[in-house]
């Protein structure tokens, strides 16, 4: 039911946004309001939505699963390794929380500290009460503020919940593949071979593992492309817009200390969550890349050459295996990388300086 009713909310959005780009008198700041909250409430939208599907549940469920294996693994390393990871991840979400939220709070107490607008009826100068969201009403809002202005808060807070709450998943399904490259990677480092004829089945179960493990990563990784490359692809296309819009609105608000704390707190929360996501993808990048290499490093310092047919075929067949590149998906044909991450800045200096010449 806050779902559908959050999908009737955008329409709304949707909807008096085109009522404020065909009006006669532009309003600027409010068109730049809209577009602002409009685009992250529909990526959060498709997220939710994505969440429902059978790939993106799996992924719950391998976690959960993964992380029961990992908490009573019998290497105290492992399990040191998994909840440094877990930590800083809980960090990252409670400063992401904190920031959205006080965006929220913000936004809500925003009406009540702007310069408002003021029309003329009847050589009478009157001033019109403004809303914190912008959204097309029913009823008409002068006449009926305090109800509006409490519907209005609601939806905000249903918003704010469902963009924060989403995005700290989708945070966790990304770290979650870095925190088991990690884990593959400190095990690749301690890897030894045993010698002896009768060590040859031990060597062989020991890759036998390693191989399982690294399989399990490159499933994880080609199910979240699967369920979620396109919801990477909306988010991307609009984050530039979204990261130009709140910048731009400090040229047309009135510079004061309330509304730059507004716009600064906002354009923070919003790059961190870039910093988060393409970091971390970043990461998985990096860390597939080192692990290949570390392993031809780790695999030449043993005795393979004193191994069976067997366990020099596993060796052979893992090391081919992880040269493989492992990426989180853009859509068809972009990655979760810092590189990405640049782009994304430089397209929102562009739309700036666009909207500025434009102006002008």
């Amino acid at each position: 039911m806050l779902y559908y009713y959050y999908l009737e909310y955008i329409c709304r959005a949707y909807f008096q946004l085109v009522l404020l780009v065909r009006a006669e008198h532009l309003n600027l700041e409010e068109i730049l309001g809209n577009l602002c909250i409009t685009l992250i409430y529909t990526v959060s939208m498709i997220r939710l939505r994505a969440f429902d599907t059978q790939q993106i549940k799996t992924l719950f469920s391998t976690i959960v699963d993964a992380e029961k294996l990992i908490l009573q693994d019998p290497d105290p390393e492992v399990r040191k390794i998994y909840l440094a990871v877990v930590r800083r991840n809980k960090v990252s979400h409670f400063v992401f929380f904190i920031c959205g939220w006080m965006v929220s709070f913000l936004y809500f107490l925003h009406p009540f500290f702007m310069e408002l607008p003021t029309m003329k009826v009847n050589n009478e100068t009157i001033t019109l009460k403004t809303l914190p969201l912008s959204t097309w009403w029913p009823i008409d809002v002068q006449k009926h503020y305090w109800t509006a202005y409490c519907w209005n808060v609601f939806d905000g807070t249903l918003g704010s919940s469902f963009v924060i709450d989403s995005d700290m998943l989708a945070f966790s399904l990304v770290v979650f593949a870095v925190c088991r490259l990690d884990i593959l990677s400190y095990r690749l480092q301690r890897l030894q071979l045993a010698g002896g004829q009768t060590s040859q089945q031990v060597n062989w179960e020991i890759f036998r593992n390693l191989i399982v493990q690294h399989q399990e990563i490159i499933a994880y990784v080609d199910t979240f492309n699967d369920g979620m490359k396109y919801v990477m692809l909306f988010d991307f296309l609009q984050c530039s817009v979204q990261l130009a819009t709140i910048t731009l609105q400090l040229l047309v608000m009135k510079i004061n200390f309330q509304n730059v704390l507004f716009v600064g707190v906002f354009l923070i929360t919003m790059v961190m969550r870039l910093v988060i996501y393409y970091f971390n993808g970043n990461e998985i990048i990096y860390k597939v890349k080192y692990c290949s290499q570390q392993l031809a490093i780790d695999i030449w310092m043993t005795d393979w050459y004193k191994q069976s047919h067997n366990v020099k075929h596993m060796l052979l067949f893992f090391s081919i295996r992880a040269q493989r590149p492992l990426k989180f998906l853009i859509g068809p044909f972009g990655v979760l990388s810092l590189e990405t991450f640049i782009t994304i800045i430089k397209a929102t200096y562009s739309y700036m300086m666009l909207f500025v010449n434009t102006s002008k």
